[in-house]
């Protein structure tokens, strides 16, 4: 076990206690206040020293020696109804961070308006529903797997969205039909890949910033009698990246007379971005089947177009739960190249668009042990297999040197292994 991991350690004993000592979802003696939580003490362990398994956008993870990074976090979740109609909802999450820090973040704090028994109306931080369970993916109790699918889920950085949505809901013969108009605007920090010095440039290891704006979505979802359940969603927004590293890149390239050139092939400023997500779930008769289809779109700059599956199936042996998941990334297009005319720049703006070859597909296997009403233990091994001249969803440290140029370039078999305990209370 590394010493960051050992420093992590007081945040996985204060989740046991907190689990251990508080009473199952409170509510008020009036029944108008209720506070839960939830959270997940992982531990995970790669095969290899030579890249960092995380969950995309995090500031480190864990190679040959065990860690908790991509896993671990606690949750605390509140509410209170002003009035039949009217409620509050403020969601405090601690997770593994992009600066490489536990910070506790309000991931909901929203107000919501139930103007009919069919239409609601909410407006304030809300979570990002881009996929089937945006509005559960950090609840790992919640879920049947350790985590979701990184190959889809990873697509997008975000979890939450700082804006309104309008929803319906209506019976269309034996299915319960909910349709969502949303928008507004998100930020999230991600962990840059390049660091270090090359070339005379040196590159900052602060997190990437990604902003998306104007962003206008609609979701819809049917669940039908016998627990099945579709779901579509599409979402368009306007998005810029902001990088020290390639701001820094950008005024080397200035002193050279290409600042322009160089901004052209890494700027992405203002521009449309899409994502679209079809899936469909089934839970019956001890089967348990889960299925999404993604794809994100860019219009420039160095943020790759991906598309993105899985497939997870398992079934219920009392308390167990066996299951697998066969998932898949696959990048279309990286939207952009690095110009000739950039001379002795070129191979240092080639690697930093090299960190969006992010092509994977893994098979995990794992088991699922109801231990306790409101615990979890789940073990799983993760497959994954990176083809040539692709990073996969990896983190390394710098590729513009040798060492990560060859994971880069070497198709490569990577197995991780991961037990986690997820609990509600």
């Amino acid at each position: 076990m590394s010493d960051k991991t050992l420093q992590r350690l007081p945040l996985a004993l204060a989740a046991l206690l907190a689990c251990a000592s508080a009473h199952a979802d409170f509510v008020s003696s009036d029944g108008k206040a209720r506070l839960s939580g939830f959270g997940t003490v992982g531990v995970s362990r790669s095969s290899t020293d030579e890249a960092l398994f995380n969950a995309p956008g995090q500031g480190g993870g864990v190679d040959k020696s065990m860690g908790l990074e991509p896993d671990t976090k606690l949750g605390v979740q509140g509410s209170y109804s002003f009035t039949k109609t009217v409620s509050a909802t403020a969601q405090v999450l601690t997770k593994y961070r992009a600066d490489g820090s536990y910070q506790p973040e309000f991931e909901w704090a929203y107000a919501k308006w139930q103007a009919l028994p069919s239409l609601s109306v909410r407006g304030g931080r809300m979570g990002a529903p881009f996929f089937m369970i945006s509005d559960f993916r950090d609840v790992g109790y919640a879920n049947t797997a350790i985590r979701p699918p990184l190959e889809v889920y990873g697509q997008v950085p975000v979890s939450s969205v700082d804006g309104a949505d309008i929803s319906y809901q209506t019976n269309l013969g034996s299915a319960t039909v909910t349709g969502t108009l949303w928008g507004g605007a998100t930020r999230s920090e991600y962990a840059s890949a390049l660091r270090g010095t090359s070339q005379g440039v040196t590159t900052a290891s602060d997190p990437v910033e990604i902003r998306l704006k104007k962003m206008i979505g609609v979701n819809l979802q049917a669940e039908f009698d016998g627990g099945y359940a579709l779901r579509l969603g599409h979402m368009q927004s306007r998005l810029t990246v902001n990088s020290n590293s390639v701001d820094s890149l950008i005024r080397t390239a200035s002193g050279f007379g290409l600042g322009a050139v160089a901004a052209d092939a890494l700027v992405t400023q203002d521009t449309k971005a899409t994502f679209t997500g079809i899936g469909a779930s089934m839970d019956r008769d001890n089967v348990v089947m889960v299925a999404e289809f993604t794809k994100r779109r860019i219009g420039k700059g160095t943020v790759a177009d991906t598309t993105g599956w899985y497939v997870l199936g398992g079934y219920r042996f009392g308390n167990l739960l066996p299951y697998v998941v066969v998932s898949k990334l696959k990048v279309d297009s990286v939207n952009s190249s690095a110009p000739l005319t950039l001379g002795p720049l070129r191979p240092t703006v080639l690697a930093l668009q090299s960190t969006q070859y992010l092509a994977q597909r893994t098979t995990a296997v794992g088991l699922r042990w109801d231990a306790l009403r409101n615990a979890a233990v789940k073990v799983q091994f993760d497959r994954i297999s990176k083809p040539a001249n692709s990073n996969g969803l990896f983190l390394v440290e710098n590729p513009t040197v040798d060492a990560d140029k060859s994971f880069q370039q070497a198709k490569k078999n990577i197995n991780v292994i991961s037990l986690a305990v997820d609990f509600v209370f």
